[in-house]
């Protein structure tokens, strides 16, 4: 059965967050001189560092960086994190050692591109933290004034000279730990100072207290730069196997430009491949690997690879086209499962208060005037139901949309009118999804 759906835009809220963001990077960054460890290995990937310390801010989001499109998740969730964290405080604490030591991790086995998307993900959780509502965790329209109020263009810490954490991982993990419980207190005192003149719609009294709070958060970052190249240019010691190779594989329209997703099953090591399909790791322990590589318009590859001491073992790896033809889903058939044992990557779980549950699939661009397909294979005596949940223009958090497609119905059409922008799959299904349907396919037709 087949269903022509035609739906109108319901207008989103904007969404809130730590005004200077790029600004606060940048300010650490000036702090910083090109003979700095995390300059070097970085190279021109440094000042993406500004634009990549939003990264948490883009959860859930298909995001366009220079040429390149990725998923933002693909840098905020992996196996010791496989959920989003809330960026205020007390939540937010839980975020700091697990990026500390996956920043650490990328720039000492990835390449500058996918190095510096990971520093710039750690980056933002500590200047959240930083953010006076934040650290005084206050909501509401105190929050948003006290988080946006400061003028950016005034921020720098000119002079400043960054020292470094600590002379081994966990010694300056433990010194960043504490760096950041002064920076609370500090944002709680500057958000009582700037409260009342918040209340009172005094924002030009209130600006330059809200800039001490940016600053304090630049000078921890500067620490925390200086301290990742230093500690990034001492590989751990065990850690001399490399792995590099060329992905092949089919460029489906509306995600040509998201390259394969590289994942060492098992560990917390994963990567991008570049344009070309180019991937490579260094400083890896030695020992036996499985290979997982998904990208959208090709079945997920599942290979083993076994990497020697003291070598790099180049592996190519050809992808097998998705069984339905220009497939936007990636792991459609669930069978990756590295962020967590029993849940298939791609698909965050959601519990309902009914005891149910979502899988919730990744975000989808929609072509104007265009015609979609969303096709199920359900399994046998399969009870489920999908949900095409369509959503407006950016930065639209809630749908404007939502239809239903239920067991045994396997197909449903979309027609695409201009205020449609994103789609996203999800799946209503107490258990694994992997259980109710083997295979999920979201297609443009020609």
């Amino acid at each position: 059965m087949k269903y022509l759906l035609l739906c109108s835009a319901l207008l989103s809220a904007p969404a809130l967050a730590w005004g200077p963001h790029p600004d606060i990077t940048r300010a650490a960054l000036e702090t910083l001189g090109p003979d700095a460890a995390i300059v070097q290995q970085l190279g021109a990937e440094t000042n993406s560092l500004r634009n990549n310390s939003c990264m948490p801010d883009w959860r859930r989001s298909l995001h366009r960086d220079k040429q390149a499109w990725f998923y933002a998740d693909d840098y905020l969730l992996f196996p010791v994190m496989p959920k989003h964290i809330g960026h205020m405080c007390p939540e937010v604490k839980q975020t700091y050692e697990p990026f500390f030591r996956r920043a650490l991790q990328a720039l000492r086995t990835e390449n500058a591109v996918n190095a510096s998307r990971w520093v710039g993900s750690l980056v933002h959780f500590v200047e959240d933290t930083g953010a006076p509502p934040h650290a005084a965790i206050v909501s509401g329209e105190l929050h948003k004034l006290t988080e946006n109020w400061a003028n950016p263009e005034r921020l720098h810490i000119a002079g400043y000279r960054p020292r470094s954490l600590g002379s081994s991982d966990d010694e300056a993990l433990a010194c960043l730990l504490r760096r950041i419980d002064g920076l609370i207190e500090f944002s709680k005192q500057r958000y009582e100072r700037a409260k009342p003149l918040a209340v009172s719609g005094e924002r030009a009294k209130a600006d330059p207290i809200l800039i001490e709070s940016a600053e304090e958060c630049a000078r921890v970052v500067a620490d925390l730069l200086l301290t990742l190249g230093e500690r990034a240019a001492q590989t751990p010691a065990g850690q001399s196997a490399g792995l590099s190779g060329k992905v092949t594989s089919l460029a489906v329209a509306g995600l040509d430009l998201v390259p394969a997703k590289i994942v060492l099953v098992g560990t917390a090591f994963s990567t991008l491949a570049d344009g070309e399909g180019r991937y490579a790791f260094s400083h890896l322990p030695p020992g036996a690997y499985t290979l997982g590589v998904v990208r959208a318009g090709n079945s997920t590859a599942l290979d083993e690879v076994t990497l020697p001491a003291g070598r790099t073992v180049t592996r190519d790896l050809a992808l097998a086209a998705d069984p339905v033809a220009g497939n936007l889903l990636r792991n459609a058939a669930f069978n990756l499962r590295w962020l967590e044992a029993g849940r298939p990557d791609g698909w965050l779980p959601n519990k309902l208060k009914n005891g149910g549950q979502l899988w919730e699939g990744e975000t989808l661009p929609l072509q104007t005037n265009a015609h979609y397909r969303l096709l199920v294979a359900w399994q046998d005596k399969a009870e489920g139901k999908l949900v095409l949940r369509i959503y407006g223009a950016p930065p639209a958090t809630k749908p404007i949309a939502e239809f239903e497609l239920k067991a045994p119905v396997a197909e449903l059409d979309l027609a695409v009118t201009p205020e449609m922008r994103s789609a996203m799959v999800v799946l209503h299904a107490k258990d694994d999804p992997g259980k109710v349907c083997r295979h999920i396919a979201f297609v443009q037709q020609r």
